[in-house]
C-alpha cells in the first residue's frame, strides 16, 4: 500500500525530531559528566541536622552525614560526626549547613582558636618589667601591693611580692617597639596574654589596680594548663 506524500512528510519530520532530541539529550549528559569531573568526586561531609547556637554541645541527633563533590568542600570540613560529638559550637551553625573545625572549640587545645577550656580564663596584662616572654612560655605573675591592700589577695604573706598566678602559660605577647632606652616602658615592653585559672583571673584583675606586677619564668613542667598540641 502506498503511502501519501503528507503520511511520509509527517515520518520524516518524527525521525528529525527524535534525533534532535537524541542529540540534545546526549550533549546534556555529557555536559553533566564534564560537569561532575571538574567538580571532583564524591565525598562524604558533616552537616548539621538542625541549628547549633553559641556554646552549645554537639550530639550525635545533632548531626547527619551527605555527600558533596571535593571542590565544593570548604577545607577543615569535618567528614565523620564522631569528630564532633561532645564539643562545644564556637559559631553558630544553621541547619544543613557544612560544619568545620572553625565552627567548634577544641577544648583539648586551651588557647589555640581563640577560646579556653571550662574553669580557665585568658587575661591581658601589662606588667612594669621587661620581659618578654614567648608565646608557650609558662610564668609567675608577682604583685607589690600596699601593705594594707595585700590582705585583700589570698595567701598573702607577711611582706614582700605575692604570688597572685602560678605558672600561667603565655598566650600571645603584645607588639612592643623595642625601645632600649625605655626598657620598663609598658608601651616599649608591650602586654601578653595568659592563660590562668577562674580564681587567679579575679586575683590578677585586683592586683593590676592596686600594685605593680611583674612576670617570672616558670619551668614548663610546672604549667597549670595543657599546652597546645602541634
Amino acid at each position: 500500500m502506498r503511502r501519501s506524500p503528507r503520511s511520509l512528510l509527517t515520518a520524516a519530520f518524527a525521525v528529525l525530531v527524535a534525533a534532535a532530541t537524541a542529540w540534545t539529550v546526549g550533549s546534556d549528559l555529557a555536559a553533566l559528566h564534564r560537569r561532575a569531573r571538574e567538580l571532583g568526586p564524591p565525598r562524604a561531609v558533616v552537616v548539621a541536622a538542625r541549628d547549633l547556637p553559641l556554646g552549645a554541645r554537639v550530639g550525635a541527633a545533632d548531626l547527619r552525614t551527605v555527600d558533596r563533590h571535593a571542590s565544593t568542600v570548604p577545607d577543615r570540613t569535618l567528614g565523620d560526626p564522631s569528630e564532633a560529638i561532645g564539643r562545644v559550637v564556637a559559631v553558630p551553625v544553621l541547619a544543613g549547613a557544612l560544619v568545620t573545625e572553625r565552627h567548634l572549640a577544641a577544648a583539648d587545645r586551651p588557647g589555640t582558636d581563640g577560646l579556653v577550656a571550662p574553669g580557665t580564663r585568658a587575661v591581658h596584662l601589662r606588667t612594669q618589667d621587661g620581659l618578654r616572654p614567648r608565646p608557650g612560655a609558662v610564668v609567675d605573675v608577682l604583685a607589690t601591693l600596699d601593705p594594707g591592700l595585700a590582705g585583700e589577695t589570698a595567701a598573702a604573706p607577711t611582706g614582700g611580692a605575692l604570688t597572685v598566678a602560678s605558672a600561667a602559660r603565655v598566650l600571645a605577647v603584645d607588639e612592643g617597639d623595642g625601645a632600649v632606652d625605655a626598657p620598663y616602658d609598658a608601651a616599649a615592653t608591650g602586654g601578653v596574654t595568659l592563660l590562668v585559672t577562674e580564681r587567679e583571673a579575679r586575683t590578677l584583675a585586683f592586683a593590676a589596680a592596686n600594685g605593680v606586677l611583674m612576670l617570672a619564668l616558670a619551668p614548663p613542667e610546672d604549667a597549670c594548663c595543657p599546652p597546645p598540641a602541634p
